[in-house]
């Protein structure tokens, strides 16, 4: 999973902007796995977007997965067709999403978040 296999890189990293994206990233996934186990994969993608909004981390964690070897996303993405391995379209995504961050959304609806706790 994308989670375990950040998690084991963690010690590579210093104490970044980037290693504290990667903490929220991991803190977040667990969350929506522990928190909303029974729920659909779109519940929990709605879920996953929601958070990283509240946290102004959406277009950080976007970059993540780009990052992410081609064996851990092959779990979730089509090897030859995704966007995290076409350079152009990853940027276009990313500059969509940057500005996201410029949003207030502490006070997102509790409904959309599905309860989770805070990460």
């Amino acid at each position: 999973k994308v989670c375990d296999e950040y998690d084991g890189r963690r010690s590579q990293w210093q104490r970044t902007k980037q290693e504290k994206t990667i903490i929220y990233y991991i803190n977040g996934v667990r969350s929506i796995e522990k928190g909303l186990a029974t729920f659909g994969k779109d519940g929990r993608f709605q879920s996953w977007c929601c958070l990283a909004c509240k946290l102004r981390l959406l277009s950080d964690w976007f970059q993540l997965l780009t990052q992410c070897s081609d064996s851990c996303l092959q779990q979730f993405y089509d090897p030859s067709n995704n966007c995290f391995r076409q350079e152009k379209l990853n940027q276009f995504i990313v500059n969509i999403l940057q500005p996201i961050r410029d949003f207030d959304f502490a006070h997102l609806e509790p409904a959309l978040l599905k309860g989770l706790a805070g990460v």
